[in-house]
């Protein structure tokens, strides 16, 4: 993997919302291939657990939508009920 394809990972992996091709291009090295960088992560990440998608021309890396059942955390809590409810 190049260096400019790590630093284009962990850019997107660190930041908190999705990056537009622009703020990429200002965090990344000069003379980097952003757009062919952003293609070949997206391809290496395809039908993984974390994908890496466009929305709006912005990137992040978001869950695999076929996983999203999987990860879903139900408890039941129990409450007493209040006297005048009983």
């Amino acid at each position: 993997m190049s260096e400019n394809k790590r630093i284009l990972e962990a850019l997107l992996f660190a930041s908190s919302e999705a990056l537009s091709p622009q703020d990429l291009h200002e965090r990344m090295p000069e003379g980097a291939d952003v757009g062919s960088l952003l293609k070949e992560l997206q391809d290496d990440y395809d039908g993984r657990g974390v994908e890496l998608i466009e929305m709006e021309n912005k990137w992040a890396f978001r869950t695999a939508k076929d996983l999203g059942d999987a990860l879903n955390l139900e408890k039941n809590v129990q409450k007493k009920l209040s006297k005048a409810a009983m």
